[in-house]
């Protein structure tokens, strides 16, 4: 303490020093341990489904022109999906077949007025030879109703009775919207007749749940009541192939255990089953993930850098000062060496001056640490903000424009228009860089280390000589 009061120069310097290398080495950590916890939460947030489709790709090449996309479209199987359900990684899954139906006894939710709808369209869908391609209502029929994505998300929310499970197949059981329940006057128990378009299977279903919409985002760009999620019923899988009479899947989502194994999943599958995969693919909806992890693992890898550069360059600062300062008290040391003091007593006092310095510096530091994380943190967030990604409707001619609007989405929800679902990147948030545990005994320990070593290296490049050749290197 004598030491620390006769040197108030070069003690205030080192502590200014030792407070700065603090503050920044508790930035960096703070941020990489930041960044850790935003990635799990946006493994955990956005799931990791794998959807396997038709090869969009090698199909359009193979259409030949005016030719409809029905017509060259290549079904999807269950025994194809069955493949793919057992493999490692599959934490659950969704088979899904949509088609438009009619009911006699149940009136739609009418989407738009007949005026409204443009002139093409009306051709297309109103004369006498394709009026019944599209029915009034969605039929959606699941493995379960716990994986279709707007249930899960919250979009839609059950109010009565129950959602379908595995349990339930072949059961003729249907659940429907609130407003359709509403319009028709419906309750659970009630039950509704409904046939394919074509008239030529029928079943009559029992409504054993009701389910209300609360967000707006699929109700745009609708055209017929077909698109309508009001006007939708959710069936068992079995079900539906009763009423629309095919045993082909419209599409088979798979759920992985985590993000990170959607690539093993993939050659996974391209080893073990007989898929063939220039006709077939497996589409991830891993998008947002792989953006937004690509970003913080660029912001993870910097707070990581900047770390080991602070530590470096604080530790080397104060090696350089001790080690310029250190002759000053060389016979100080030779006088105590000459006495019989060991060199590890006298390295002992060298680590006590500087480590009550750094004591106080990791005390302080633990408060105004936070403070330069968050304009840190800030800064790196504003420069590798994330930008919407659209996507362009591709051009088609009138015989495509039916088979499109037919298409399901990626993820065994309902049918509708396939371009509905553009992706949309999540707004950028504060980085939550609050002080853990961790960080707080990483910083103990990198303080150490940097005392330690600022001890060390000073005090053995002197303690190496004998008493007489400290003495004679006496200055003054």
């Amino acid at each position: 303490m004598l030491s620390l009061k006769k040197s108030k120069g070069k003690t205030a310097l080192l502590f200014v020093i030792m407070l700065v290398v603090a503050n920044l080495v508790i930035s960096g950590l703070s941020i990489q341990s930041a960044s850790e916890k935003s990635m799990k939460q946006i493994r955990e947030s956005l799931g990791s489904d794998v959807t396997l489709s038709v090869n969009m790709s090698n199909m359009m090449q193979n259409r030949q022109k005016g030719q409809a996309m029905n017509q060259v479209m290549s079904p999807i199987t269950k025994e194809m999906a069955d493949q793919l359900k057992d493999l490692n990684y599959v934490s659950s899954y969704n088979y899904t077949i949509s088609d438009s139906v009619n009911s006699e006894g149940m009136t739609p939710i009418e989407t738009q007025a007949e005026t409204q709808i443009p002139n093409g369209m009306k051709e297309e869908f109103k004369d006498g030879q394709t009026q019944t391609t599209l029915g009034d209502f969605s039929l959606s029929g699941n493995t379960t109703m716990q994986n279709v994505e707007s249930f899960v998300d919250g979009s839609y929310e059950l109010t009565e009775g129950k959602l379908l499970s595995e349990t339930d197949e072949g059961l003729p059981y249907v659940v429907i919207s609130e407003t359709l329940a509403e319009e028709n006057n419906l309750s659970v128990g009630s039950q509704i007749a409904v046939s394919s378009v074509d008239g030529d299977n029928t079943a009559v279903l029992e409504i054993v749940g009701i389910f209300t919409i609360n967000s707006s985002n699929s109700m745009g760009n609708m055209m017929f009541n077909q698109q309508n999620p009001m006007n939708t019923l959710y069936v068992s899988l079995d079900t539906a192939k009763t009423i629309t009479g095919s045993e082909n899947l419209t599409s088979a989502v798979y759920y992985l255990d985590d993000p990170e194994h959607i690539e093993a999943f993939k050659q996974e599958a391209e080893e073990k089953t007989t898929i063939n995969w220039e006709t077939y693919s497996l589409d991830a909806n891993d998008q947002m993930y792989e953006r937004n992890i690509s970003t913080l693992e660029n912001m993870e890898s910097f707070a990581a850098i900047f770390v080991i550069v602070v530590v470096i360059a604080g530790g080397s600062t104060l090696c350089l000062i001790l080690i310029l300062t250190i002759k000053n008290r060389t016979y100080e040391i030779g006088v105590l060496v000459s006495l019989g003091e060991t060199k590890l007593n006298i390295i002992a006092q060298q680590f006590i001056e500087i480590a009550v310095i750094g004591v106080i510096a990791f005390t302080l530091s633990l408060g105004s640490g936070k403070l330069i994380s968050n304009v840190i943190s800030s800064m790196l967030v504003s420069n590798t903000s994330n930008s919407n990604v659209t996507m362009q409707m591709p051009q088609m001619g009138a015989d495509s424009q039916e088979s499109f609007l037919e298409m399901p989405n990626d993820r065994g929800g309902q049918k509708g228009n396939a371009f509905n679902n553009v992706f949309t990147a999540p707004q950028n948030s504060e980085l939550d860089v609050s002080l853990t545990t961790p960080d707080i005994l990483k910083l103990a320990g990198l303080t150490t280390l940097i005392c330690a070593t600022a001890t060390l290296l000073p005090a053995l490049y002197i303690l190496r000589l004998s008493p007489r050749e400290i003495l004679v290197r006496k200055e003054g």
